[in-house]
């Protein structure tokens, strides 16, 4: 706390009335010597000079003290932070553990199913069965893939591991073949895939593998949570600033509480892959983090029982 000069003021009205009078002194004899009067004015000038002087040391270490009480309070603060990130980040890895080892259990346990099964009839076990028990080994196997090749999509997310390549790029023929190469498990459902656009060139600042990961992710879940007999619409437009990619669902849609976390991290929804599809709560999380990293945005549009709707922004070139 600064001490005002204002509290010197009857000091200073002291001297100005010694000066006074020595100044009268002057113009009347006196008994006393000017000189003591001098003297003691001399005197106070000085005392009051080193007194001024000392309140403002006293300031500054006053000043210093409550710098040094701020600065402890501040570093408390920050340590209580990061205690309380700490306690999250030791949460979030229990979970993270517990969710991957529940999702690696029921496809090893298929595996080894198959393979016990297999061992143990090796000779009554027909073609036929051989190539179920092989089916299910597949499909166990590209379960553990697919978690495994997101665990590390998201780990290198988190570290700053993925380098960009952002470059003037034509959409189109990276969607085209995206769409091409899911027509065949759309059709293991009877669903259709239908494309619209309204010219032949969609450039985009954009890293194409990255954009090619992230239409896959999107187009897989519009058929995984697609109901059997229906349409999935894949459409692109050129915006003024913009290109606008949609891929728009006849699912049971999304609540409200489920859209509100849809783009986290493990998300398990109310609903459901409608083919028995494996989701590993990783992919639109995967999804938004990328395409973020290109300057663009993701989101959803939906209504219970009414379908899903995703929309992507790029940045346009």
């Amino acid at each position: 706390m600064q001490i005002q000069t204002g509290l010197f003021s009857n000091e200073e009205e002291t001297l100005q009335n010694a000066t006074a009078i020595l100044q009268q002194y002057y113009e009347k004899d006196s008994d006393v010597p000017i000189q003591l009067y001098e003297q003691l004015i001399r005197d106070y000038k000085k005392l009051l000079k080193q007194t001024k002087i000392l309140v403002k040391m006293s300031d500054k270490q006053q000043n210093r003290l409550s710098e040094a009480e701020a600065n402890k309070i501040r570093l408390l603060q920050e340590q209580e932070i990061k205690n309380v990130e700490l306690i999250k980040l030791n949460q979030e890895k229990n979970e993270f553990l517990g969710i991957v080892a529940h999702d690696l259990k029921n496809p090893l346990s298929a595996i080894l199913g198959m393979a016990e099964m297999l061992q143990e009839s090796a000779e009554l076990i027909t073609i036929k069965e051989i190539i179920e028990c092989s089916n299910i080994v597949q499909r166990s196997a590209q379960m553990m893939f697919q978690l495994i090749t997101n665990l590390l999509d998201v780990n290198s997310i988190e570290s700053n591991g993925i380098n960009l390549h952002l470059e003037k790029t034509d959409l189109l023929p990276i969607l085209s073949d995206v769409v091409n190469n899911y027509k065949e498990r759309a059709k293991t459902k009877n669903i259709t895939l239908i494309f619209q656009l309204d010219t032949n060139k969609y450039f985009a600042i954009i890293d194409q593998n990255i954009i090619q990961q992230v239409l896959d992710n999107l187009i897989s879940n519009a058929i995984k949570y697609s109901p059997y007999n229906k349409q999935v619409r894949i459409r692109i437009f050129n915006t003024n600033a913009c290109i606008r990619c949609e891929i728009e669902d006849e699912g049971m849609g999304l609540s409200l509480s489920d859209q509100q976390k849809l783009f986290g991290k493990f998300t398990r929804l109310t609903t459901k892959p409608t083919g028995g599809e494996h989701s590993t709560g990783l992919g639109l999380f995967i999804v938004k983090k990328l395409v973020n990293m290109m300057q663009g945005k993701v989101w959803c549009e939906s209504e219970l029982g009414k379908g899903a709707n995703f929309i992507i922004e790029l940045p346009s070139g």
